[in-house]
């Protein structure tokens, strides 16, 4: 049987900003549930890999073909297919941006601070200095953009308070890069890229609420999980 304290521990460590932001809705029992399910069910598929060969590609200057060739390992077939299907789409954009292998910050990471015990990870896929500029890249393979306008706004709130704030990224903004399906498709995708200067950042007292939501979401989670679990 799933230990309840161990998914309760999984919960307080998100593994990536943006899979943290996606649960944050603005009502706090739909957080609570949302919280719920990702403890409980959590993500089918990692695809962590696949913007593991992405980064690759950009900053070792992998060739195409290597870079198809990297998915042979994987041995879920579904991410192999989800792989192929995301560097179709992803490789063209990456080679009209000319990126030249010039990362910078190697596998940086820094830490939000959302409760007193529970800190977001803010980890670009990676970084590049273009044309003097830091420029941090987030690279998100979900088969929808499922995040909404607020959301949104949390995201970009967050990296650029965590990332851009910092003295290295001034005047320097971030790049987030969806690469989400077609509309009417189960196998094409497209990239979508969105900057944080795109967005309205949240306000003070938007963050308090977001918080405090958060805390009270999360206890109630924590709750339905010993409830679930025992």
């Amino acid at each position: 049987m799933i230990n309840a304290q161990k998914v309760i521990q999984k919960l307080r460590r998100p593994p990536a900003v943006h899979n943290w932001v996606r649960n944050i809705k603005r009502r706090t029992d739909d957080t609570a549930l949302s919280l719920f399910n990702t403890a409980i069910n959590g993500p089918r598929h990692s695809l962590r890999q696949i913007t593991d060969i992405i980064r690759n590609v950009v900053i070792d200057q992998l060739p195409d073909e290597q870079a198809f060739k990297c998915l042979t390992p994987i041995k879920d077939p579904l991410v192999r297919a989800y792989g192929k299907q995301i560097l179709t789409a992803a490789l063209p954009y990456l080679r009209e941006k000319g990126f030249k292998g010039v990362e910078v910050f190697r596998d940086m990471v820094e830490y939000y601070r959302v409760t007193q015990d529970v800190n977001v990870p803010v980890r670009p896929t990676f970084v590049v200095n273009d044309s003097g500029k830091v420029i941090p890249y987030f690279v998100i393979c979900w088969a929808a953009i499922a995040l909404t306008e607020y959301q949104k706004r949390i995201l970009t709130t967050m990296i650029a308070e965590a990332i851009l704030s910092l003295e290295e990224f001034e005047g320097s903004d971030a790049v987030i890069l969806c690469i989400p399906r077609h509309r009417f498709s189960k196998t094409e995708r497209y990239v979508h890229e969105w900057k944080v200067s795109d967005y309205e950042p949240l306000t003070e007292d938007e963050k308090t609420d977001l918080f405090d939501r958060y805390a009270k979401a999360l206890n109630i989670a924590e709750g339905m999980i010993i409830e679930t679990l025992g």
